[in-house]
């Protein structure tokens, strides 16, 4: 009986000590598919591609979203471009009334006799400076909806680069490139 009560004690401790070191090793276990675990299941590897597809979908939809949008954007700057052909002369009164809104500061002065005829390539190379106002409106672009670049002043002189119908292509003496039209100056 004695060896009986041993044999079970034994028996006992060794169930508990099992139990112990088995939660002891499945606690200090990798994650699957680890660097620590190199052997993952394909189900596992499934669901994680799966996950990672998935992510990868958004995205792909939230750009092209936006490579549409861009598109259209692009194809708007395309027709107002094509929009922007120069078709009659308008001429700007000046008057006593303070409430011009900006539009009206923004266009640029023209000249009451005919329509404008193309600018002289003879003046490329050549200084400008303004012949009218205190400022004109130096232009990203040769068109009177263009952005305006910068407003030049009396004071400053520009070289004609290069002449598109009505309007100079322009450097200022500061580097600033961009167009002025060329009714608005005169050669210095």
């Amino acid at each position: 009986m004695r060896l009986r009560g041993i044999i079970l004690i034994g028996a006992v401790i060794s169930i508990i000590v099992g139990f112990t070191l088995g939660r002891a090793v499945i606690a200090d276990s990798p994650e699957p598919g680890s660097e620590q675990d190199p052997l993952v299941t394909q189900s596992y590897a499934d669901k994680k591609i799966q996950e990672r597809v998935t992510d990868l979908e958004k995205v792909v939809a939230e750009l092209t979203v936006q490579a549409a949008a861009l598109q259209d954007t692009v194809n708007d700057l395309q027709n107002r471009i094509k929009n922007t052909q120069p078709t009659s002369t308008t001429t700007t009164k000046p008057t006593n009334n303070n409430n011009n809104n900006n539009n009206e500061q923004d266009k640029e002065p023209t000249k009451t006799e005919g329509p404008k005829q193309p600018a002289d390539n003879s003046v490329v190379g050549k200084s400008m400076v303004i012949n009218t106002q205190n400022y004109v409106n130096l232009r990203s672009a040769p068109t009177e909806e263009a952005n305006i670049l910068k407003r030049v002043t009396k004071e400053e002189t520009m070289v004609v680069q290069k002449v598109e119908n009505q309007w100079y292509n322009v450097k200022l003496d500061d580097g600033t490139i961009g167009w002025v039209a060329s009714w608005v100056v005169k050669p210095k």
